[in-house]
């Protein structure tokens, strides 16, 4: 009985699901969630789609963008990030980046988003360190208030919770994130069992933070976002001053494609429930070397991952209309 509580606690409360309510009583206004968006944009294009999907949440209310982070070497993936984030209003939102050597430079609009398109950064040179930004970012927050979305390997969040105290802060990197975070929801993964490309890029980082994370983890698995197709819409229906759609129309000339990352976000914003069923809580263990990832039940650590619940055409359009929703804010430039 005492699991089965557990459970309906970490569903309902920490994953949003909403309780049934008496009848007649309207509902209070939901806070924004607040939010920190970890990717590695670039490789694919569904990361761009996830930052639009997540500036249109945050121009409906749904949403309060505290930071974005990338998690590869490119010098293009933060740039591209602030000029997406300037078309929608907010050229302000603070962006981190990984500083290693190496690690996932590729991109086919990457550059030409951030040459082309109105961004203060200009170069991943002048983006925060990701484990300061992170730490910055989390200890100005309600305690058990933040969500975090990575939809790109875990080597951020494997470096933030090795981070030790400093001064001002004694805090450990995963003391804070314990004390800070209410939900971590990954794209990656394959479930209940396989090999996927963000957790195979860095498995050392994943092993570590599927074994080490203190907060309950929602998966958003490759199976999720492959048959749910996005992007086309944006052609049609966005103006080419909208670097969103440049970035499709350079990765696959406007094309669909795959919405792995626009799950995670939507389910990291609206709730698993919003589309999808959960598994029941488990627990999720990666392999260090290869990356393989492997679910099974255990209710106490608090592991779930979205089960195809909606048809596939409906998520797309729920995605795609929010992908296409014009920016709330007026965008002003950047620094040229």
């Amino acid at each position: 009985m005492r699991l089965v509580l557990l459970t309906a606690l970490l569903l309902g409360g920490l994953l949003g699901i909403a309780a049934p309510r008496a009848a007649g009583k309207r509902p209070p206004k939901p806070r924004p969630v607040p939010i920190i968006f970890d990717t590695d944009i670039g490789p694919d294009v569904d990361d761009a789609g996830a930052a639009a999907i997540l500036n249109a949440l945050a121009d409906l209310g749904e949403a309060k963008i505290l930071g974005m982070v990338c998690c590869t070497s490119s010098e293009w993936g933060p740039p591209c990030l602030d000029a997406i984030n300037t078309y929608y209003g907010r050229p302000d939102v603070p962006i981190g980046t990984f500083q290693g050597k190496g690690f996932l430079t590729g991109s086919r609009y990457n550059e030409q988003v951030a040459r082309q398109f109105p961004n203060d950064l200009r170069s991943a040179k002048n983006a925060e360190e990701a484990t300061a930004l992170y730490r910055r970012l989390l200890k100005g927050q309600r305690n058990h208030s933040v969500v975090i979305c990575v939809t790109g390997p875990l080597n951020n969040l494997a470096a933030l919770l090795r981070s030790p105290g400093e001064a001002g802060n004694k805090l450990t990197g995963a003391d804070l994130v314990k004390k800070k975070v209410r939900l971590l929801v990954v794209m990656g993964g394959a479930f209940p069992r396989g090999v996927e490309f963000n957790f195979r890029s860095d498995a050392a980082a994943t092993a570590r933070v599927c074994l080490d994370w203190p907060t309950p983890i929602l998966f958003s698995g490759f199976e999720i976002g492959s048959r749910i197709m996005t992007g086309a819409r944006l052609a049609a229906e966005t103006p080419e001053s909208n670097p969103v759609r440049a970035a499709f129309r350079f990765y696959n000339g406007g094309k669909n494609r795959q919405s792995w990352d626009e799950t995670a976000i939507l389910a990291a914003v609206r709730g698993p429930n919003s589309h999808w069923k959960t598994s029941p809580s488990g627990s999720t263990l990666a392999n260090s070397k290869t990356g393989e990832n492997h679910w099974s039940p255990m209710p106490e650590r608090g592991h779930f991952y979205l089960i195809e619940r909606d048809p596939p055409a409906d998520v797309a359009r729920a995605i795609e209309d929010l992908m296409v929703r014009p920016p709330k804010l007026a965008s002003r430039p950047g620094k040229q």
